[in-house]
């Protein structure tokens, strides 16, 4: 069994009869000028070769009319196709900066932590440092729990695990501290 054939374009057609019609007309015009003019018989023939010829220009210039048209169709099927392509570009432009901000929020949880555990690491009052830190991990993982929420309110599902992920370690980390006064 053959495979259908995908029909061919406007542009093609257009381009076919062109050619066709210029290779008629070189073969024509070969063909009248070999014509010996020597007999009324060839005379005859020529002078009609030549009226058939002289029609072609006309047969051209509608080829060339049917190309124009194929061309501007293909140049609008370009411009539907591409139309949509701007309008995607700006809503992956607006994500991508959202996402970024989303992301430099994130960022600066990380450094919130790595920050606390620095203090807590070079804490001359144990006391003080631990009661601080109480405070300092639920404003953490109360800024992430925002940015989980916003983060799926706006679609990012993975980010929000994230950030809910880094709540949920402040949470614990924060009930594990010893209570005041008592370290």
């Amino acid at each position: 069994m053959g495979k259908d054939k995908k029909p061919q374009s406007e542009l093609l057609l257009a381009a076919e009869a062109l050619e066709a019609e210029l290779d008629r007309a070189e073969v024509m015009s070969r063909s009248v000028r070999r014509i010996r003019l020597d007999s009324e018989q060839n005379l005859t023939r020529a002078a009609e070769a030549l009226k058939q010829l002289l029609a072609l220009p006309e047969r051209l210039g509608e080829c060339l009319k049917l190309l124009s048209v194929a061309m501007a169709n293909l140049q609008a099927r370009q411009q539907a196709a591409l139309e949509p392509l701007a309008t995607f570009a700006q809503e992956l432009r607006a994500r991508q900066d959202l996402f970024a901000r989303h992301m430099l929020a994130f960022a600066d949880l990380g450094r919130a932590g790595g920050e606390l555990g620095a203090t807590l690491g070079t804490a001359e009052d144990r006391d003080v440092a631990l009661a601080e830190a109480g405070s300092r991990l639920q404003d953490i993982a109360d800024r992430a729990r925002a940015l989980a929420e916003a983060a799926r309110a706006d679609d990012f599902p993975e980010l929000a695990e994230q950030a809910d992920v880094l709540k949920q370690r402040m949470t614990a980390v924060r009930k594990r501290l010893p209570p005041r006064g008592s370290a």
